[in-house]
């Protein structure tokens, strides 16, 4: 280890009784510096060194400097005799403890800088009071911040001219003995890392501090904030601008900056619309869901759709990256405008009731046409975000026309024929063909329909109005379905090819519902069709018109 020695010609070197107390490695340390504490015939370097070779100790002079060799002479000799008579290496020698250490190399090492005729001086480098490095000379620093202030002046946009630096730099003399000096390279390494310039500029701060944006003058400044309100305005071209205003606390000024900080304009309008914060994504695994999505990073679905147009809950993959917020701006433009917008106006809807239509049935008389209204409004928003919309105005350009619907108020009766016996005709035919099967006895037993004989795909539709309460398989009827019409009368439509409703929806008389096939128990292409009330099959040729 190195060590410092102070520069007193007071301290005495070591006596021989001194040495004879020495009972550890440490106190030879010790006895050493003191004996060379005295510098004023100041000429040597010197290193001194205790070491164990083949288990035979020896004390090793070193000399740093050949001018030194003969003056020095006699003083090494004398220093060997000294740490061979100590007590510590007398014990070790009378102990025969060298086996112990015999594995190691202890060494002491004291390197003792002695300069010509005086004590030699070094520079200590502090930065805001802090030590950096010593330098050999006070032109180095001089010389390493030139070089400093030049590269900045390559480097940066700022002028350097006016250049000061934004850290106290100090060099102070030393009387040093054995000091470790910076090289060029090391003193500009460190002077790169502590040291900054600060110019005349002028900079942007946005609410009190939250961010600086520097420039060179504060006409580049007042120019970025120029082009933020002019894009803001252009951006609503179709509207009458009324005042234009920063959402956030932002002001101009003037003073110094630190060099490698300044922007040009271009850069700094960069930078702003960057924002302050990163886009946030998140990528899809399984099990998730756009709810658990939104609840698991504080926002909701509604945000996320916003945040990714054409986001449908079933259609995200595992692997899907999906947006979780935007960029905000680091100044945003409030623009309170005047606009006029064209608006559709809904139409109404007027019901009147129809004994010629089943219950349950509509018929639409008139289609609804929307209207259309010109609405002006005063608005104040930035970056999408309205903060205040009042309504000035409205004129109607054009009136909605109203839909007109026909709803059904008559029921099936349930008897199947007049006192005249005609047919009640209450149901429509529900499909086209040829009867191939009445109802009645059949064989050993007993059909509960008629079969209408027909193509594959023949169109099949409801008798009458009503609500379909079965679609589906239905063992030998096939695909099946069933309408109930109200007041205790059902249709049954059997042995189709294809169903087109589904239970739960209300059709209309003559509406289709399904296609003419063969499914089930069947021996060709044909519709069974089944008039039931309350609950008893009739037949259908009593109720059809």
């Amino acid at each position: 280890m190195s060590k410092e020695i102070r520069n007193d010609s007071e301290c005495s070197k070591t006596d021989d009784k001194d040495w004879h107390q020495v009972t550890s490695i440490e106190q030879i340390e010790a006895a050493i510096k003191k004996e060379f504490s005295d510098e004023s015939d100041s000429r040597k370097t010197v290193t001194a060194e205790v070491k164990n070779d083949k288990a035979n100790w020896k004390i090793v002079l070193k000399k740093k400097n050949e001018k030194a060799e003969e003056n020095f002479a006699s003083e090494a000799k004398s220093l060997k005799d000294k740490i061979y008579h100590s007590r510590f290496m007398t014990t070790i020698r009378a102990q025969k403890a060298e086996r112990f250490l015999a594995g190691a190399a202890v060494v002491l090492v004291l390197v003792v800088a002695l300069v010509s005729v005086s004590v030699s001086t070094c520079y200590e480098v502090l930065v805001d009071g802090e030590n950096v490095c010593y330098i050999s000379s006070a032109s180095e620093l001089d010389a390493a911040l030139k070089d400093l202030k030049a590269q900045a002046d390559a480097n940066t946009n700022a002028d350097m001219t006016e250049a000061v630096l934004s850290t106290d730099v100090e060099v102070a003399a030393k009387h040093k003995v054995f000091v470790e000096t910076a090289s060029e390279s090391e003193l500009a390494e460190i002077l790169q890392e502590k040291v900054s310039w600060q110019v005349p500029g002028a900079k942007i701060v946005v609410n009190n501090g939250e961010s600086v944006l520097a420039f060179a003058t504060l006409t580049d400044a007042q120019s970025v904030l120029d082009t933020l309100t002019q894009n803001a305005i252009a951006a609503n071209s179709g509207a009458k601008v009324l005042d234009t205003r920063f959402y956030e606390d932002v002001t101009a000024e003037e003073g110094n900056v630190d060099a490698e900080d300044i922007l040009t304009p271009e850069q700094a309008l960069a930078q702003i619309a960057e924002g302050k914060e990163e886009v946030k994504t998140h990528t899809v695994v399984s099990g998730e869901s756009l709810w658990s999505i939104a609840s698991d990073n504080g926002t909701s679905v509604s945000t996320l759709n916003e945040l990714n147009p054409g986001l449908r809950e079933d259609r995200i993959q595992i692997g899907q990256e999906i947006k979780l917020n935007k960029i905000e701006p680091l100044i945003n433009v409030v623009v309170d405008k005047v606009v006029t917008v064209s608006e559709a106006i809904p139409y109404g809807e007027t019901v009147k009731e129809s004994s010629k239509l089943m219950k349950g049935e509509t018929q639409v008389v008139t289609k609804g046409v929307e209207g259309s209204k010109d609405v002006t409004y005063q608005i104040s928003e930035y970056n999408g975000t309205t903060l205040e919309k009042v309504t000035l105005s409205e004129v109607v350009t054009k009136e909605p026309v109203n839909k007109v619907v026909n709803k059904g108020t008559a029921t099936v009766a349930t008897s199947s024929r007049s006192s005249s016996g005609s047919s009640s005709g209450v149901f429509s035919w529900p499909s086209k063909g040829t009867i191939s099967s009445p109802y009645g006895k059949r064989g050993r037993g007993f059909h509960t329909g008629i079969d209408i004989a027909n193509k594959k795909g023949t169109p099949v539709s409801a008798a009458a109005g009503g609500k379909v309460t079965s679609a589906g398989w239905s063992g030998g009827y096939g695909y099946c379905i069933i309408v109930d019409h109200g007041n205790g009368m059902k249709t049954r439509y059997a042995h189709l090819s294809k169903i087109l409703v589904s239970v739960g929806d209300s059709v209309s008389r003559g509406e289709k519902i399904g296609e003419v096939g063969s499914t089930g128990n069947s021996t060709g292409p044909h519709l069974h069709f089944e008039v039931i009330v309350n609950g008893s099959t009739k037949n259908p040729i009593n109720y059809l018109k």
